[in-house]
């Protein structure tokens, strides 16, 4: 399946179903779903980028709307300047964390927000009800440096800069974030020492920046002698840490940290997916607040974020939702919220990870269909005793492990993720729910 349309928005391989005009097609659609006004982008620094805001802002202006082009920058960037410009909506063009040859466009509402999926299932309607216009409209494109300045004041504002100063690694991966990500750590006052950390239209690492992935970044930690490492994906919303040691700590800990944080200033509901770490059990449990679980997606956090009145919120694949700077996953304001963690707790990175209870996490994608999980699932229910939510695909919760099976809406797998106190029973397990849903 090369090109995908849902409520993560259009994307698809380069050349291979994601082409100009499709993505004209699209940005023109979504600038008359819009109606009026402004219509801010931003994209990431793929090579495809570079034709693709092209065929965005003819798009969008083949149906009349005027475009704010913010560059390359961080997604959440163009987010926090659709609301600080109410602007009308947004267009970010980025593959994120997928492999090179990905691209995609996601659609911004007038909120700041990504489309919610009543939002998308009415853009859908009218793109299939829509007919070709061949008007052709002048452009209006006033192309802006000012987006990230903006995100990193309101950021600094928000948290205030260190009363002592960190050394910190950053590796952006020759993302977006390569500017954003070390210029608001400087601002915030730690000395910044950079690795991967130039716009370039290839990268040298995979995309997620995952335990696998950042290796150089905790060689690069150790031999510097650093106090914490922060390493983003290419749109930089994921972040992920490594410790002073060098020691990569999983992309699961960075909403935990941030959340203790923040928690440690004003209690209040915390908003999370089902598949995030128990560790958020435990750290709002800490600190007397209650914790809510949804469905996996950006969109389904936020939305109960904002139903509940929730002080943080994200989900466990290094995504930090902080509404006080911006109602969707931001690396840059995940790292300020940590690096304020350390400060006023005077301590190591990794003495703060050593003195929560120690989970072992594995995950897992399963190359098969829906239709395998449907016909297996009673099966693993049988085998596995546990309370049971189907909330999301299937998650069973036992006395010390919980295991989450859910198909994926966009492509033709199932995720496999589980999480004990005790590593050799979570092998097991997923091994067991494997080879079940493998079998037959």
């Amino acid at each position: 399946m090369s090109l995908l349309f849902s409520i993560s928005g259009l994307r698809g391989i380069v050349d291979r179903g994601l082409n100009s005009e499709v993505v004209f097609k699209y940005a023109r659609s979504f600038g008359k779903f819009l109606k009026s006004g402004r219509v801010v982008i931003g994209r990431d620094t793929r090579q495809s980028g570079k034709i693709y805001r092209k065929a965005v802002i003819r798009g969008l202006s083949a149906a009349g709307r005027s475009v704010v082009d913010l560059g390359i920058v961080p997604t959440p960037t163009v987010l926090f300047m659709v609301r600080k410009l109410k602007a009308r909506g947004g267009i970010v063009i980025t593959g994120s964390h997928n492999p090179i040859q990905w691209n995609a466009l996601k659609f911004v509402s007038s909120k700041g927000l990504f489309l919610t999926g009543r939002e998308f299932k009415s853009f859908k309607r009218y793109m299939e009800a829509e007919r070709a216009s061949r008007s052709q409209k002048k452009e209006k494109v006033k192309v802006s440096t000012l987006g990230l300045k903006e995100h990193i004041e309101k950021t600094i504002t928000t948290l205030k800069p260190l009363t002592s100063p960190f050394r910190v690694g950053v590796d952006a991966g020759n993302g977006a974030g390569s500017v954003g990500l070390p210029e608001l750590l400087e601002e915030m006052g730690c000395k910044v020492f950079r690795l991967n950390c130039r716009f370039a239209t290839t990268f040298p690492r995979r995309p997620e920046p995952t335990r696998e992935n950042i290796g150089a970044l905790c060689r690069f930690i150790k031999s510097c002698k650093l106090d914490i490492g922060f390493a983003c994906d290419p749109d930089c919303d994921r972040l992920s840490i490594v410790d002073e040691n060098g020691k990569a700590i999983g992309e699961e800990n960075t909403l935990v940290l941030a959340t203790d944080y923040v928690l440690g200033k004003k209690k209040g509901k915390v908003v999370t997916n089902l598949s995030t770490t128990e560790l958020m059990d435990y750290i709002t449990q800490k600190h007397s607040s209650r914790l809510y679980r949804t469905k996996v997606g950006e969109a389904n956090v936020v939305s109960r974020m904002k139903s509940l009145g929730a002080v943080i919120g994200g989900e466990g694949n290094g995504g930090v939702i902080y509404p006080k700077v911006n109602f969707t996953r931001d690396a840059m304001v995940g790292a300020a919220l940590i690096v304020k963690l350390l400060a006023e707790r005077g301590t190591a990175i990794s003495e703060v990870i050593d003195s929560y209870p120690k989970y072992y996490m594995i995950k897992r994608k399963l190359i098969i269909g829906k239709d395998k999980f449907e016909e297996k699932k009673e099966a693993i229910i049988d085998a596995f005793r546990g309370k049971l939510d189907f909330t999301d695909g299937l998650k069973i919760i036992g006395d010390n492990y919980w295991l989450h099976i859910r198909p994926s809406q966009t492509e033709n797998l199932v995720r496999l993720i589980g999480e004990s106190r005790d590593r050799v029973q979570i092998e097991n397990y997923i091994s067991k729910a494997k080879n079940m849903l493998y079998r037959g």
